[in-house]
């Protein structure tokens, strides 16, 4: 018998995964077992424990794109676990290209479903770390925005009324008055590449991050395929323009966008650059350090859109 098991962050969407979850609670036919994350990772955590455990089991989580990105990377690799989101943050790249629930009847349907997705995740390996990501990993300028912004007290603050995407621009215009591009090596399935004045690369499993930009129009889940945006040779204030066609793909078509496809990707900066996955920091790559990135399966409850 399938074990339903549900994760809510409470704190996500300013409290909205919280209000859902109630929503959803008074509807559900089927045991549940609940579990509410209460610091950064925590969710990771406890899907590690699930993953152990053999019996069938239906994770559902509730919350925005950092706790979806917690609960697959704890049970990354498992054959038994199902993963769905409900989704309720404040980007939801995640729900832009995969298919997520809205209620307890769905959750209902999925329990008695017999029938799961294998889809492909990337995994991201540095000479310190290691890590999962459903959407996207990058370096760069768009990685150290990701940075600040998750830290700032303003977003926090502008969360609170729904507007934190303002902190964010906020982040964007200061990081572009004193970010310095960097030189990139980049292999992709064995092929170098030298790009020199690099603001930010980022390799895509689907096409969406920074809550609704279409970074990697081709990308998708589906195929044994990553593609990498690069974005380099370009202007401070010219970035900022290309930010702005980047929510309807039209990027891709500047001289300064280039993107590549592949089934595993190498590079290197010659500078201290910072990371993410899938918007959640990963650490930095100090200068010549290899960052690897590559495709492993997964088990979804639902498949993408």
């Amino acid at each position: 018998m399938k074990r339903l098991v549900v994760v809510v962050n409470p704190a996500a969407g300013n409290g909205q995964a919280l209000k859902k979850w109630y929503q959803v609670e008074k509807q559900l036919a089927k045991p549940y077992e609940v579990f509410f994350s209460e610091y950064h990772r925590h969710a990771v955590e406890f899907a590690q424990k699930i993953s152990q455990d053999a019996q069938p089991t239906l994770l559902v989580a509730i919350g925005g794109d950092g706790t979806v990105h917690e609960v697959i990377e704890g049970c990354a690799g498992s054959t038994h676990v199902e993963v769905v989101a409900l989704s309720a943050g404040s980007g939801n790249d995640f729900g832009r290209t995969f298919t997520t629930i809205k209620s307890a009847e769905e959750i209902d349907l999925l329990m008695q479903s017999t029938t799961s997705v294998q889809m492909r995740i990337g995994q991201l390996s540095t000479p310190l770390n290691r890590a999962i990501f459903v959407n996207n990993a990058g370096y760069g300028f768009d990685a150290k925005v990701v940075y600040a912004a998750n830290r700032s007290i303003w977003k926090k603050r502008f969360n609170r009324y729904g507007v934190g995407k303002v902190a964010y621009y906020g982040v964007v215009v200061k990081e572009l008055l004193t970010y310095k591009p960097s030189s990139l090596h980049l292999e992709i399935d064995g092929r170098p590449h030298q790009i020199p004045d690099v603001w930010f690369v980022v390799v895509c499993n689907q096409s969406y991050f920074g809550g609704g930009m279409k970074i990697s129009p081709q990308s998708n889940p589906v195929d044994e395929i990553l593609e990498a945006t690069v974005v380099s040779n370009i202007s401070r204030w010219k970035l900022l323009v290309l930010f702005g066609t980047v929510f309807i793909g039209w990027h891709t078509k500047l001289k300064a966008v280039q993107s590549f496809s592949g089934t595993s990707f190498r590079f290197r900066f010659a500078h201290a650059t910072i990371g993410h996955t899938d918007g959640e920091f990963c650490g930095e790559l100090l200068p010549h350090e290899w960052a690897e990135v590559s495709l492993k399966p997964q088990t979804w409850a639902m498949p993408v859109k």
